[in-house]
């Protein structure tokens, strides 16, 4: 049996036969606390929520096992939408094959390192499974415009550009267990990498220990990275592991400032969070970051550590600066990452491919 979960599954088992909703497969990893789950998550969640499609989310991170399951029901689905082109391609390549055309419509959503830390490995597949696309999704017109460079060669349908949003679910601020009179800087993100947590731990070395304190928030991805961590941390640094949402929102609430030292990202859910929240975002300069974080407009965009942390004492004598970039941030996410049009451009582009 294929592991997978619909938000609706034990409601749909009693629906009557009459029920029209098109039958959607969405693949994508599943993995506690990466960014792709909670992505599937929302798209499951929205697409359902309109009463026209009824969402199975499946693992990418067994392939062979899903592959063989995915097989045998694939005719079950209108059509197949893969978030992060390579995990969902390795699950695919031995069922898109031979030029079939009774294949579902396949839409790629290309997600975040098959796009700034593609292994040489990941080309292969990327390459097979690109022209089996009805339909591709990129996140920004910056990443849009590198895909269509990179696999111009293999590419053969339109690029359809979908902004990630934030779902705020309805939760219960928690009562947090952390004790501290100084200023909290957040850092959310599993432990590995590409995020690059070791350059959030050197910021500190240029703040006064008795003033800020730096919270690592996210799951333990990476061992070695994370015990490297621990055995080096200074006194005002907390390595908090994965929590909840509701958690992290707190957290997010209670914060002086959120970080990201992400080496590159996709596009960054904790970023379009923390505008939503209130709280004045540092990041660094990457494609991922520079997408949504305009420099002294919605945030603030570093190179170095020196510079962020630069940046961080600037937001605590200058509290003019602060409010701008929290207002900018807020508007920002409401106009550009509005949860109603990713529903709607999801739901077109389905409806536009689905025969």
């Amino acid at each position: 049996m294929f592991s997978k979960y619909s938000l609706t599954s034990l409601f749909r088992r009693f629906q009557p036969a009459f029920n029209q909703s098109k039958h959607i497969l969405l693949l994508s990893s599943l993995r506690s606390g990466s960014g792709n789950a909670a992505t599937a998550a929302r798209i499951t969640h929205e697409l359902e929520s309109t009463g026209k499609f009824t969402v199975d989310c499946i693992s990418t991170d067994t392939p062979q096992t899903e592959s063989d399951s995915i097989l045998t029901s694939i005719h079950r689905y209108a059509a197949i939408l893969a978030l992060h082109v390579y995990r969902a391609g390795n699950v695919l390549k031995s069922i898109y094959k031979d030029q079939q055309s009774d294949l579902p419509p396949l839409i790629l959503i290309f997600a975040g390192t098959e796009l700034h830390s593609c292994e040489s490995k990941w080309i292969s597949t990327l390459e097979y499974i690109i022209p089996y696309a009805s339909g591709v999704v990129c996140f920004s017109s910056e990443w849009k415009k590198y895909v269509e460079i990179t696999y111009r060669n293999v590419l053969s349908c339109k690029i359809t550009i979908i902004p990630q949003t934030v779902r705020l679910t309805t939760f219960n601020f928690e009562q947090l267990p952390l004790i501290t009179n100084k200023k909290t800087i957040l850092w959310i993100g599993e432990i590995r990498v590409v995020k690059d947590p070791l350059f959030a731990c050197k910021i500190l070395s240029y703040l006064n220990q008795n003033e800020y304190h730096l919270f690592l928030v996210g799951y333990e991805n990476d061992q070695i990275l994370t015990e490297h961590i621990r055995s080096s941390s200074p006194s005002n640094l907390t390595l908090l592991g994965g929590q909840s949402q509701s958690f992290v929102h707190t957290l997010m609430r209670t914060s002086f400032v959120y970080i990201n030292t992400s080496l590159n990202e996709g596009m960054c859910l904790a970023i379009l969070e923390a505008m939503t929240l209130g709280i004045p975002v540092v990041a660094r300069r990457n494609i991922g970051n520079t997408s949504i974080v305009k420099h002294e407009k919605t945030g603030l965009i570093f190179d170095t550590t020196e510079q962020a942390a630069e940046y961080i004492l600037e937001l605590d004598r200058n509290t003019k600066l602060k409010h701008l970039l929290i207002e900018q941030g807020e508007k920002y996410v409401k106009k550009y990452h509005n949860l109603n049009n990713e529903t709607k451009a999801y739901r077109n582009l389905l409806n536009d491919l689905i025969k």
